[in-house]
């Protein structure tokens, strides 16, 4: 996965419920994704694919290339 900069930012409704998640991959805003199992979004720079994975009571974000 190298050195690419990536970054994640959980939306909320105002009674806290997650709405999506931006996501930032080699520097830039790539897009949205919801907050539903396997949702996921290709970066168009590098190809990684972020996607989102619910659990019980959390959630993981994971990026393949």
């Amino acid at each position: 996965m190298g050195h690419k900069k990536m970054d994640y930012r959980v939306n909320y409704r105002d009674n806290g419920q997650i709405i999506s998640i931006e996501i930032t991959c080699c520097g830039k805003h790539i897009g949205e994704i919801r907050y539903k199992n396997e949702e996921s979004k290709q970066c168009p720079f590098c190809g990684a694919v972020h996607t989102v994975r619910i659990q019980h009571n959390h959630f993981h974000l994971t990026r393949s290339e």
